[in-house]
């Protein structure tokens, strides 16, 4: 019985070190897996991270450049003859202090007549855009935008690759009817590039694609094209102009280090996957605390500028189901009187007044935000005719304005001047959305002038 006993006891043990080892074992292989996963995931998060660097690099490169010479084009706008007359002085100057602009050009009636440096440029004196299809387009583009347009990258006449930001000019500023000729600012594109570090860019494959004139997707011209049915991430480089899209493929060869320590995992894997949840949970509110606050007006605490432009590109996107709203464009009549004549914490103070009382006359699914400084915005949904709308708005202004601030002593009434829109699925894009608001805003506020 005894020797039973034992043999029991033996198998039950067996056993027990059986399930006990498969338990461990399956578990420290769990806790392995899990932690090279989430270790996985923090190198890719490092890595998109360092592509929204590169993206963000690439845009300040080229807004910065861009906007150094549009004092040139305003120049030549003013007075084309003091720009010729003084041209080396006036291009010089642009010159020294932009970063990636390798020359200039001033091309009346679409033919180069000057450029700076001359040396080196030679080749585009006496070139008529009409001889080259490729830059005319673009050339063409920025007269009907009658704004700088982004071209490129292209090959340049003169040799080389580069960027071209093409301004057009007008005599009869600003009707902008008389179309004078361009100037056209180079930027070395391979120097930018170079710049951003994009082309020693480690742990991804990357590509660029440019948007074409009429805004669909372009030709790949950086890196290849395959990467962007493949991307893992995507992202768009905003230009003064349109826009390029920029995907990434990150490469598993950059994760085989971590596979390389799953010895050492086996031992610590459920303190490291504890530790690495903790890290992603607290990266992860970081992050949704900076991204909420990125997308809120500091004072009134309203959406901002931001979020309505993206609120308003969901909902009028293709990929989705676009619903009937109205885009209302309010200004608060007076703002600035109360600044100058009572303080800008009075001014402030009625911001935000204002802010709740907008709030608290719409609806929970309507929302309002701060445009910017006296000017809200207000999207209502489910809104189908001029009826609806011209309701709605009777009953904020009538709230609002019967609601007074009392600063310390002193009454301040607020009045409101308002403008609508409606999108009932029409082709159309944001901007001209607001435009439209902005424009019926101003007929309004011209009528009660009146």
């Amino acid at each position: 019985m005894f020797v039973g006993l034992q043999k029991k006891a033996n198998l039950v043990f067996i056993l027990s070190s059986i399930l006990f080892f498969s338990a461990a074992i399956a578990g420290t292989q769990f806790a392995t897996q899990y932690f090279v996963a989430h270790e996985s995931k923090k190198v890719e998060a490092v890595l998109s991270k360092n592509l929204a660097l590169v993206r963000s690099k690439f845009e300040a490169n080229i807004f910065q450049d861009t906007y150094l010479a549009d004092s040139l084009a305003t120049v030549v706008t003013i007075d084309p003859d003091l720009a010729t007359n003084h041209w080396k002085t006036i291009a010089q100057k642009l010159l020294n202090k932009a970063n990636f602009v390798r020359n200039v050009g001033i091309a009346p009636n679409n033919i180069i007549s000057m450029v700076y440096p001359l040396d080196g440029n030679e080749g585009a004196i006496g070139l008529d855009f009409r001889t080259k299809p490729e830059q005319l387009k673009s050339v063409l583009k920025a007269k009907q935008m009658k704004q700088v347009y982004i071209a490129g990258p292209l090959p340049l006449v003169q040799g080389g690759i580069g960027l071209i930001a093409r301004y057009p000019i007008f005599s009869d500023y600003p009707v902008n009817k008389q179309y004078w000729g361009g100037v056209s600012v180079v930027m070395d594109y391979q120097k930018m590039i170079s710049d951003t570090g994009l082309d020693r860019f480690d742990g991804a494959s990357i590509s660029l694609r440019k948007h074409t004139i009429d805004g669909a997707a372009g030709e790949v011209f950086y890196g290849e094209e395959s990467t962007f049915s493949q991307a893992d991430v995507e992202h768009i480089i905003r230009l003064p102009s349109g826009s390029w899209l920029m995907a990434a493929k990150f490469n598993i060869d950059e994760l085989k280090h971590i596979q390389e320590t799953k010895d050492l995992s086996n031992a610590i894997g459920g303190i490291a996957t504890l530790l690495v949840y903790l890290m992603l949970v607290l990266h992860f509110l970081h992050y949704k605390q900076v991204h909420k606050a990125s997308l809120l007006d500091e004072l009134t605490q309203l959406p901002n500028r931001r979020y309505v432009l993206n609120l308003l590109d969901e909902l009028t996107t293709k990929s989705m189901v676009r619903n009937n709203f109205a885009l209302l464009n309010i200004d608060l009549n007076g703002f600035k009187r109360v600044n100058d004549s009572i303080g800008h914490q009075a001014g402030d103070e009625l911001l935000k007044h204002v802010s709740a009382q907008l709030i608290a006359n719409v609806r929970g699914s309507d929302t309002v935000a701060r445009f910017g400084g006296d000017e809200f915005v207000v999207v209502l949904r489910g809104i189908t005719n001029d009826a609806s709308a011209k309701k709605i708005i009777s009953k904020i202004q009538q709230a609002v304005e019967a609601s007074d601030l009392l600063w310390y002593e002193q009454r301040i009434s607020p009045s409101l001047s308002v403008g609508f829109t409606l999108y009932q699925g029409q082709e159309t894009n944001v901007k001209q959305l607001l435009s439209d608001a902005d424009k019926s805003m101003y007929q309004q506020k011209r009528g009660l002038k009146e």
